[in-house]
């Protein structure tokens, strides 16, 4: 397994040649942290693809059988689970906290400034890959096993288990990314209509593949709220209890910060380093209300905004999606 890619491996060198030449203290734990990602690479390496069967016990093992047992039983819990997933899991984690590491360098010793966008990149890259892995581990986990797009998800899950990529990712993290800057670039309007208004001003600024997935989706009420609270930043329960407020206030729209006030809701969303990690973050906790919801069998979308999106990848041709 190649521990790091060119583009990774262009930027660490370099920031480590800076340390080096300047003789910060610095460059002897970015370098052993270097070293320790490549050590947990050649574990991950070393240890059985999900596909094969060490004892030879049984039938022979394929994606596809693989794909097939996880659409018929589902994800269970950890120790299920192979172990290059677990490790190759471990080593993804591992190489985001170095690049985070340098991120952190980088307001300290301003000779790193010139590799400022390359860590940037490939430390949201690294969290793309993560987010990636979750949602088609909770897709898999969360739904009805005859769904059509299951198998798919399967399919993509165990590559990401083996190579730690997706054929989905990089349209996933490209879209998903344009979406989060484009929820900032324009305030977004609550109205009395689902959110009608949102989707026709943030779709025109966005790639085909946004707007394909609004046009079909958008009559799925779910889905428009899940688009509001990714939008909002919050939940179904709060915009209900907004939605309540404007007909009592006899308010037709509203902007995030005023549905923020009338909420008591004074502080918005915390300024993160990237867009990648404050995207991730509310895609967790959106995702984690999400489950609870389901759950309890309560009102409101049972998935997050990118789940829902990605299901509508995996139902579409990949020709189909361009950006």
């Amino acid at each position: 397994m190649i521990t790091f890619t060119a583009a990774e491996k262009t930027v660490l060198d370099g920031c480590l040649k800076i340390l080096e030449e300047i003789e910060s203290p610095f460059a002897f734990i970015v370098g052993q942290r270097i070293k320790d990602s490549e050590q947990l690479a050649a574990i991950v390496d070393r240890a059985p693809s999900p596909m094969s069967d060490l004892l030879q016990m049984g039938p022979l093992r394929t994606s596809e059988s693989l794909a097939k047992k996880l659409c018929d039983h589902g994800l269970g819990h950890v120790v299920d689970l192979p172990t290059k997933a677990v490790l190759g899991h471990g080593l993804t984690i591992s190489k985001l906290h170095l690049f985070g590491l340098l991120m952190k360098l980088l307001n300290a010793i301003g000779e790193l400034g010139i590799y400022r966008e390359g860590i940037e990149r490939e430390y949201n890259d690294l969290l793309f890959t993560l987010m990636a892995e979750d949602l088609y581990t909770s897709l898999i986990s969360n739904q009805e096993m005859k769904s059509t797009w299951v198998k798919e998800a399967a399919l993509e899950l165990i590559k990401m288990w083996d190579l730690r990529t997706s054929g989905y990712l990089e349209t996933f993290a490209l879209a998903t990314r344009d979406l989060w800057q484009a929820r900032h670039t324009i305030v977004p309007v609550l109205g009395t209509l689902m959110g009608t208004v949102e989707i026709m001003r943030i779709s025109a600024l966005l790639p085909t593949v946004w707007a394909n997935f609004l046009s079909d989706m958008a009559t799925n009420e779910e889905v428009i709220y899940a688009l509001e609270e990714f939008l909002f930043d919050l939940n179904y329960e709060e915009l209900v209890t907004l939605r309540a407020k404007m007909v009592a206030d006899n308010l037709k729209v509203v902007n995030r910060r005023t549905a923020h006030i009338m909420l008591n809701k004074q502080d918005l969303e915390p300024v993160e380093q990237t867009v990648a990690l404050a995207l991730y973050k509310s895609y967790m906790r959106r995702q984690h209300t999400a489950k609870i919801r389901g759950y309890r069998k309560k009102a409101g979308p049972k998935r997050s905004l990118e789940e829902y999106f990605v299901i509508f990848l995996l139902l579409n041709e990949k020709s189909n999606l361009k950006m």
